[in-house]
């Protein structure tokens, strides 16, 4: 029977890491100049109002409604989205790309394996897709969730005593947000291998992970919840020390010294504050590399194995 192994998938991401250190550099260097650069300028364009947005809010007139710079603010924001999108999906599809590329075809090793082509307008569809069922997967569960939530809290409310409801909707409801989130995950599992076919079969798969995970998506969900886990480490280590960066500038979150930091519509104390962030996301960019192949590589890894076993 086809199978794979945990282990053996959670490191493909740091063996590849260790094989090939100059390709993940590489890819962090190519999603900072796809997906953050255009961000980046854009929220410059955005908050060149921030200034005088802070100023006319220090001197609103409360019957006068918000100020113009507000509405200017607003528009470029709504004007951002799409290409915050589009750039942002690009970036995913062309680093997924090179990673599943690395994992299934490490032969094909030029341009660091990154490619702009067929596959990897597939892979962008795929996971676009992916990300919407999931957004509309967890959407259904919270509504189910949320009126088994109800019944269980109307059905309880016969019990005689008040003890013994508490505790009755307290375990009830815990077994329901525990059912309801086992739900969402479930279905997550199954389709988790559809960009991965997709990628290989160049053309649109993902319902056809279903059957492909079939007998393997406890598996699979171990292995998710072990990435999962390594994604919130890495995650909180990289916040801890970012705010640890900004309270040593600010000097504390308390509301003089963010006063401060916005006296009279000016930014005082942002030049200090970016030239110790600047070198900061530098970091944090060139990490997007290393963290992407950590967290992709394994189901690469995976689907490899039960495919070729």
């Amino acid at each position: 029977m086809a199978d794979f192994s945990i282990s053996r998938a959670i490191g493909s991401g740091f063996d590849l890491i260790v094989r090939r250190p100059g390709s993940v550099l590489a890819w962090s260097a190519a999603y900072l100049l796809i997906a953050l650069v255009p961000v980046a300028c854009v929220f410059g364009y955005m908050f060149s109002e921030l200034p005088s947005l802070f100023a006319g809010i220090r001197h609103l007139d409360p019957q006068g409604g918000p100020p113009p710079d507000f509405f200017r603010l607003q528009s470029r924001m709504m004007m951002a989205n799409p290409i915050m999108f589009v750039t942002g999906l690009a970036g995913r599809a062309l680093l997924v790309g090179a990673i599943y590329r690395s994992i299934l075809e490490p032969d094909n090793r030029r341009f660091f394996a990154l490619r702009l082509g067929t596959q990897e307008l597939w892979l962008a569809l795929s996971l676009f897709v992916y990300g919407v069922m999931m957004m509309f997967a967890i959407f259904g569960v919270m509504l189910g969730g949320g009126a088994l939530g109800g019944l269980v809290w109307l059905l309880t409310g016969l019990i005689p005593d008040p003890t013994a409801t508490t505790i009755t909707r307290v375990v009830l409801i815990a077994g329901v947000v525990v059912a309801a989130m086992g739900a969402w995950i479930w279905v997550a599992v199954r389709l988790s291998l559809g960009p991965v076919m997709t990628f290989v079969d160049r053309e649109f798969r993902l319902f056809e992970s279903w059957t492909f995970t079939r007998d393997h998506a406890w598996k699979l969900a171990g292995l998710m919840v072990v990435l999962a886990i390594i994604a919130f480490g890495i995650g909180l280590t990289l916040e801890g020390v970012i705010l640890a960066i900004i309270y040593s500038q600010l000097g504390g979150f308390d509301p003089p010294h963010l006063h401060a930091l916005f006296h009279d519509g000016q930014l005082p104390h942002i030049g200090p504050l970016l030239s110790v962030l600047g070198p900061v996301m530098v970091l944090v960019a060139a990490l997007v590399g290393p963290m992407l192949t950590i967290l992709v590589a394994p189901l690469a890894s995976a689907y490899r194995d039960l495919r070729n076993a």
